[in-house]
């Protein structure tokens, strides 16, 4: 879609709202899902192009991969979101390169989609999800040159060309054993089999939050053995997710992969046979929660008495750590308190069934704090 785009001038976006006007609807275009699309899309876009919409049809990722769910595909982003960034399409250049030295379009191919692919499996390559001029997540879109789609940077327009393993590729060994554990997935994945189910189990493991359901650092940091290491920014919205492959960065994908085959081995068993360092990840790592979506879950909420706060208040003024924090500057006393609130409340749950209320944790603080 994005090569007949870029003919006119124009995004895949951009081409099927024209196409949407042209069959008179008059809202604006369904958004473009490359895992099952709408039949009226493929149809308007059969129409258009002059191919049999059959065709076009199998081109989707369900028809290509029947048995793998949605949550095994790259991610735009944290469903919780109110606003999920542009979705990066991680690409391997040297494929570009190929298209380019067989004088054809160039084109994404479908497995960069899948959510453990990493390494290209044609050239050995991490995958790049990031732009090495503008080094903002990679949307990639198409520019006609020399009478050909070639795939360019969305934001800066720069051409993405294989540059010699610009922006460093790791080591030959890591890179291997990467790919020896992304293939054992996606047979699982894509068999369906018993497989799939312990490598699901694993993977949330290790990005379970640590010790704690509200922790921001997920137990994987527990296998980087580096006091103080805070999970960076834009993978935090993976910490406790079920399925986090999809949601990471390539560079993370791959260090995840090694983590995994270096802890549970090759054929991951989560069962009372563990190693022992799986083990020792698996008693730190606290039970996986429901994020909840931007839209208000339906459903009442159960609400807290002012009883249970009181008590909520007592227990942390009781605390150690509380007390101890007294001779602490007024902002690291807040940090300290919020820490405590935090674990109350996770250890504490509403009491009083069917009561309605539409709560957030602020007024669960502030209601603590009162007391």
């Amino acid at each position: 879609m994005a090569r007949v785009a870029c003919r006119y001038g124009l995004t895949a976006e951009e081409l099927a709202g024209h196409f949407a006007v042209d069959d008179n609807c008059l809202s604006s275009p369904l958004a473009i899902d490359d895992r099952a699309p709408a039949l009226d899309q493929t149809r308007v876009w059969a129409q258009a192009c002059g191919v049999d919409p059959e065709r076009l049809q199998r081109l989707a990722l369900s028809k290509r991969y029947p048995r793998r769910s949605r949550s095994w595909y790259v991610s735009a982003g944290p469903e919780w979101a109110p606003s999920a960034p542009p979705r990066s399409t991680p690409v391997c250049v040297a494929c570009f390169a190929a298209d380019q030295a067989a004088g054809r379009d160039a084109y994404l191919r479908a497995g960069w989609m899948l959510a453990e692919r990493c390494i290209c499996p044609d050239h050995g390559q991490l995958l790049q999800d990031r732009c090495v001029s503008c080094h903002r997540r990679l949307s990639v879109a198409f520019r006609l040159r020399d009478g050909r789609a070639q795939p360019a940077c969305s934001c800066c327009g720069l051409l993405l060309a294989d540059r010699g393993g610009e922006g460093g590729r790791p080591h030959d060994a890591l890179v291997r054993a990467a790919h020896a554990v992304q293939q054992r997935i996606t047979a699982s994945v894509n068999g369906e089999n018993a497989e799939q189910e312990q490598f699901e189990k694993a993977l949330a493991i290790l990005w379970a939050p640590l010790d704690h359901p509200a922790a921001a650092r997920p137990v994987l940091a527990l296998w980087f053995n580096e006091a103080g290491w805070r999970c960076p920014y834009d993978v935090r919205h993976a910490v406790g997710a079920k399925t986090p492959l999809g949601q990471l960065p390539v560079r993370w994908r791959l260090l995840t992969l090694l983590a995994l085959n270096d802890i549970f081995g090759a054929d991951p068993r989560v069962d009372d046979t563990l190693p022992p360092a799986a083990a020792h990840l698996v008693r730190r790592a606290a039970p996986r929660q429901i994020r909840f979506s931007s839209r208000r879950p339906s459903g009442q909420a159960l609400k807290r008495s002012s009883a249970e706060y009181e008590g909520l208040a007592r227990q942390i003024l009781a605390d150690p750590c509380w007390i101890a924090a007294a001779k602490l500057p007024p902002r690291k006393r807040e940090r300290v308190r919020a820490r405590l609130i935090d674990a109350a409340l996770a250890r504490n749950w509403p009491a009083s069934p069917g009561a309605a209320l539409s709560p957030k944790l602020p007024s669960d603080e502030q209601a603590i704090q009162k007391c």
